[in-house]
């Protein structure tokens, strides 16, 4: 049993200033909805962070993505074209607020001006319905600064690497409580609990379905929503790992320190 004197009732990691860290962020998924033929697709990015320090009430933080792989069992058509996409935001300056949530991209325009450049290059040499919808999906969403802050904060960009350098509870009750969405199962609702580990440097995060039996059709059940965040003697936040999966996909999120 898990007493309450194990746990932190607060870790707040202050990141080293002007030190480049490595990461690999890696997305794994699994579609097993046909059951004779799973398709298995990894998402691996190397990025490099860099805390530049603080602008009023905000940590600011250039985010760079140094190099991306696809990895997939079944023939990827348009891999190059993916990536450039995933590379529209190579180079991002960000600001971070003290619940380790991204309010500010401050070169939007920047990006902008990248991605219209890399989409001019790339209808050069490539066309179709398909494509066209790929490149205005992106574009519309560069145009909306709500969106991209929504999308950066996300688990399959960097949620989980700046919610891990904040991990503030909002009261002293432990395990914190909490209900929320999961955004890749049509925003199902959920119960999490969140313990944070006074033994070791971790905290982990756990779920089960709501009690309302309104939030959760019958043919989207969630079979497991799990997080761990590790970190190392100097509260270098070391590892990631997020798992969710429901009735036909499973998706796990690793975010790796490298140096």
């Amino acid at each position: 049993m898990i007493t309450e004197d194990s746990f932190l009732h607060e870790r707040y990691l202050e990141p080293a200033l002007n030190k480049t860290q490595s990461y690999r962020f890696t997305t794994k998924t699994t579609d097993f909805s046909n059951k004779n033929n799973a398709i298995e697709k990894d998402f691996v990015r190397n990025v490099e962070i860099t805390y530049l320090g603080k602008n009023k009430d905000l940590l600011i933080f250039d985010v760079f993505t140094s190099n991306i792989v696809f990895k997939h069992n079944q023939t990827i058509v348009k891999e190059k074209i993916l990536k450039e996409g995933a590379l529209a935001f190579y180079d991002i300056e960000l600001g971070v607020n003290d619940k380790g949530e991204i309010v500010k991209v401050f070169n939007r325009k920047e990006i902008e001006n990248h991605w219209k450049q890399v989409k001019f290059e790339q209808k050069k040499i490539n066309s179709g319905d398909e494509l066209d919808d790929f490149f205005a999906a992106i574009s519309d969403l560069l145009n909306n600064e709500e969106q991209v802050i929504s999308f950066l904060n996300s688990r399959n960009m960097f949620g989980l690497f700046f919610h891990g350098l904040f991990a503030k509870p909002e009261s002293d009750k432990i395990p914190q409580k909490r209900t929320t969405a999961i955004i890749e199962f049509d925003n199902i609702i959920v119960n999490v609990e969140i313990w944070m580990s006074k033994d070791a440097p971790q905290f982990l995060i756990t779920a089960q379905k709501s009690d309302d039996a309104n939030y959760i059709p019958n043919d989207n059940e969630i079979k497991k929503y799990i997080g761990e965040w590790i970190y190392n003697k100097n509260s270098q936040l070391e590892e990631v790992f997020f798992e969710i999966e429901n009735q036909n996909l499973n998706i796990k999120y690793n975010v790796l320190w490298v140096g």
